[in-house]
Parts: structure tokens; sequence; C-alpha cells
């Protein structure tokens, strides 16, 4: 009868579809098995269908980046007519489109005059419309118009520069110097990242170099959030530098110095164990950051040089007579009534020499640096000297310099930073023993005072608190389903294997109540999984107990 049953079982197991037998077997595992089965096959269902999307999908190419919104538009309005797939990146600033069809798609583009290169108009604007009948002032408006535009095309061909746009104040002409009006200049950009100084200075010049009558200290260069780039600094009306300017300036001439003298000192004096300078230079520099142009003309008394000669030489010889005024008789004694003057033969020379000197002349312009020092202030500090006592061997000892060592450490700085008397420069080298530098566990502070102790403690508390308030109802609520799952399948396999020995003629399983005061409930808990999983050899083994209490 034994045998039949499980014949008939076997039977059925064969005969049973693959989806009832995939059935049987989700029913046959645990609640934490089944789950753990179904998050797999989902999870490989997702990644094969990612995995087919990302190589079925086109790959797309850039098209075009860095657009303004009104030029993607206008690209964007072409390839919907032409039907062409795309995709916007970058704020809707690049446009992308499939890989094969990039660089037929920019040819198009470009047979379309798109996408336009700068914003706004350039000297095209003469190209529309009559300039027969434009005004003076119409031409003038429109060339300033034109030349912002340009200047504004070619500050953006600059690889860090995203957009620009320029505004010009053109120079005022007037036939009065004192009214005159000097032109202006603003740049606003937008960057793709900082400019470097020497960009700044590239986009001044070519600004500057464009408008008529621009001098580069009158152009402004902001970036997109209103922050000064170039301009506003530089030369002031008098000559001088700006505020900003100067003290980065005397910053930077200090910085140097201190560095020139610190590294000799560094090389003579060393460094502690903790790999800090014993020594401290610190300069003080006065500056004159006036723009002097001067001008010289020195003329030389002894080189003289003929530069020009004229020689003239007249003669003549004739009757020269004695006439005097027109209408008046002479006042001559021997003066005959109505005879003429009486003449004589007589000869006359003259000569005249002309010769102009050039002096010798030196024309010298001399323009003075900006920022030239007009006086040093410096001061050297310098750790004591290091020294075993001589006798025994006792702890380290500071020991003072001698005056020629102090002596040459100073002639060391002043040969250092360019040290000179006649500019007043004044120079303080003194000694004196450095603090040592001591933790705080040195310095005996016990380390539950210490703030980041502290800090640490607040941080542990926090992650345990959440861990309790969060953590622990998770935690038992994952135990309270798997005990359930445990123990769910346990009563119908017992119910099951009953009805099949009371059929058989066995009998039935003895009560469970004497069992469980005798066994620990964990081995119950054992028992009842090992029977859900493996019910036939439960079953083979319940038939061989009864088999041996008969």
């Amino acid at each position: 009868m034994a045998e039949s049953a499980t014949s008939a079982s076997t039977t059925t197991g064969k005969n049973e579809s693959p989806a009832e037998a995939f059935t049987r077997f989700l029913e046959n595992l645990p609640l934490g098995g089944r789950n753990g089965l179904i998050i797999a096959i989902i999870a490989t269902v997702i990644a094969l269908t990612s995995v087919i999307w990302f190589i079925t999908r086109p790959s797309y190419k850039v098209l075009f980046s860095s657009l303004p919104e009104a030029e993607a538009g206008r690209v964007v309005e072409q390839l919907n007519k032409m039907n062409v797939p795309y995709q916007l990146g970058l704020g809707g600033t690049s446009i992308e489109v499939p890989a094969d069809r990039v660089y037929d798609l920019r040819l198009e583009m470009a047979t379309q005059g798109l996408p336009k290169k700068g914003t706004g108009l350039g000297f095209e604007v003469f190209d529309q419309g009559n300039l027969v009948g434009m005004t003076d002032f119409m031409q003038r408006t429109n060339y300033q118009r034109a030349l912002q535009g340009e200047l504004a095309r070619t500050i953006e061909s600059i690889e860090a520069v995203s957009k620009a746009r320029v505004h010009l104040v053109m120079p005022k002409q007037s036939l009065f110097v004192t009214e005159e009006r000097p032109a202006t200049a603003s740049v606003v950009m937008e960057l793709v990242h900082p400019l470097n100084p020497k960009q700044a200075e590239g986009i001044v010049h070519l600004v500057a170099a464009a408008v008529e009558g621009l001098d580069e200290s009158q152009v402004t260069l902001l970036d997109h959030k209103g922050n000064l780039v170039a301009g506003g600094r530089g030369v002031s009306t008098d000559g001088r530098l700006a505020a900003d300017e100067s003290m980065d300036m005397q910053k930077q001439v200090e910085k140097s110095l201190e560095n020139r003298a610190q590294a000799m000192l560094d090389k003579i004096i060393g460094i502690n164990a903790s790999g800090i300078s014993r020594s401290i230079v610190r300069i003080t520099a006065d500056l004159d950051l006036s723009r002097v142009e001067r001008q010289e003309e020195i003329f030389n008394p002894d080189g003289q040089v003929a530069r020009s000669e004229q020689f003239t030489n007249e003669s003549s010889k004739g009757e020269f007579g004695v006439s005097g005024a027109p209408g008046v008789r002479p006042n001559d004694a021997n003066d005959r009534s109505g005879s003429g003057a009486s003449g004589s033969n007589q000869s006359r020379n003259v000569e005249r020499e002309t010769i102009n000197y050039e002096i010798s002349k030196k024309v010298e312009k001399t323009v003075l640096p900006v920022g030239t020092i007009k006086r040093l202030s410096i001061a050297v500090l310098v750790d004591a000297k290091m020294e075993k006592p001589e006798q025994g061997d006792g702890p380290m000892q500071y020991v003072k310099r001698t005056d020629d060592e102090m002596n040459a450490l100073k002639k060391i700085v002043e040969q250092a930073v360019g040290f000179r008397n006649d500019r007043g420069d004044t120079i303080e080298v003194s000694e004196t023993p450095f603090a040592p530098l001591v933790s705080s566990e040195e310095e005996g502070v016990p380390f539950w005072k210490s703030p980041a102790f502290w800090m640490q403690v607040g941080l542990v508390a926090i992650i345990l608190l959440i861990l309790f308030i969060v953590l622990r109802p998770m935690v038992q609520k994952l135990l309270e389903n798997e005990l359930t799952a445990d123990t769910s399948g346990v009563p119908a396999a017992v119910a099951e294997l009953e009805e099949q020995l009371l059929a058989e003629g066995i009998g039935t399983l003895p009560t469970e109540q004497p069992i469980r005061m005798r066994v620990p409930d964990r081995n119950i808990k054992l028992t009842s999984q090992m029977i859900t999983e493996h019910v036939e050899d439960a079953r083979e083994i319940i038939r061989s107990w009864l088999a041996l209490d008969t």
C-alpha cells in the first residue's frame, strides 16, 4: 500500500507541467528564499532590458554646443522640418543628433546660415536698406552698433568666453581741447571658466585697438556674475595706481623679499623636527606708486657745428654825385645856380658773411617704473642655538650667538633683499628661544575635556539613536515574518501525514503536548522546517518509527 502511494506520487510528479512544477517549487520554498528568488528574477529582467536598450539605442553626438537660446531655437526648428531626431543638453545650449548624420547635418545647416556666430549685428547692418537717405546721426549710430557686434563676436571666439556684450561710448570731437570727451568701453562676458590675467589683458588690448581714441585704461571687463575682471583700476587720473592694485603690488614685493631672506636663513640656521623654520623674516616695503615720465634736453656749447654759411661781395665804380633831398637846394656856398651837383670818380666794395651755427643737443626721455622701492624696514627673529652642556649628559640648553655671528646673519639678509643705506633702509636682527610646539596631551589636558572628543561622542550617540528608533522596529518585523514563515506550513504537513497514515492503517501521530514539554522550542522549529522542505523523507522516517513501535 505504501508502494502504491509512492508510485502514485512519482507518477504525479512526472505528469505535472513545468508551470505546475515551478509553482510547487515556489510553494516548498521558505518565505525568505521565495522573496529572494523573486527579487533576483526582477533584477535579471531589468538588467537584460537595460543591456538591450543600451545596445540597440542610437548613438548621439554633439552637433552644436554653447549656442545662444535664439540660435538653438532656429537649429531645432530646422531639424524638425528635416524630421531628424535630436537631444538637448546643457540647459538647451547643446544639440545632439545621431552620430552617422553629424557631418551631413553640419553642412546642411551651414547652407542655411545656421548657427550665426556671435550675438548682435555686425557690419552686415550696412547691407540692409538704402543708405542714401540716411542722416549722419543714423550712419554713426549704425557704425557704433556694427562695431559693438563685431567686437562681441571676436571676444566670443575665445575659448573661455561663452557670450559677450560690448558697450562703446564713441569719442566726442570738438574744436576745443577742453571739451573733447575720450572714448570708453565696457564688456560683459559669460565665462566658461575664469580668465587668467594674460587673457583679460589681451581682451582689453583688443577692444582698445579696435576703437579710435580709446585708451586701455578706459576699458572695463565684467563677468556674468558682476565681478570685475579688468579695468576700474590701473592708472588713475593723477598718474598713480589704484588702491587695490597698489596693495597687491606691495604684498608681492614684500613676499618676494621675505622668501629670499628666509631661504638663506633656512640653509644656515635650519628647521626644527616639526619642519618649521627656526627663523622669521618680516619686511615692510614703502613703494613709489607714481608713474613718472621725465624728458631732458641737454645743450653742449663746446660742440658748435656750422650748419649754414653765406658770403656776399658787392663792388661798384663810377661817378657818385652829391645830392640832397629832391626839391631842396644844397647848402653849399660853391653851388652855382642852375648847375647840378658835381660828381667824382669813386669805387665801393661791400662784403657780407653770415654763418649759422648749430649747438649739439641731447634729448633724454625717461619713464620711471611704477612701484620702485623707496624704503625697506626689515625685522629678523632667529631661534637661539641648542647645545649640550659641557659637563654631564643633561638636557640640551639654549646658547646665545656671538656678536660676530649675529652680524654675519645681518649681512646675509641685507645682501638678499638689496639693503641700501642711501634710501634710509632699516634692519633689526634679534635672537630669542622659540616656544616649543606642545600638543594638548603633553600639556596635561585630559582627553575628555577636548572639544573634539565630545564632538565624536555626540556623533556616535546620534548614530545609535537613529539605529534604535529606525532599525529596531524593522528588525523586529523581519524576525516575526521569518518566524511565521517557518511555522506556517507545519500544521498542514502534519495533518497530511496523519491522513495518509490513517488511510494506510498505521495509526496517528502522538500528541504534541508531551513532546513540547520535553523538547526545546528551537529544536521544534528546526524539525518543522526540515519536515516542510523534505516531506517524503519525513514520511518514510515516521513510518519506520511506527513500524518499530508495533
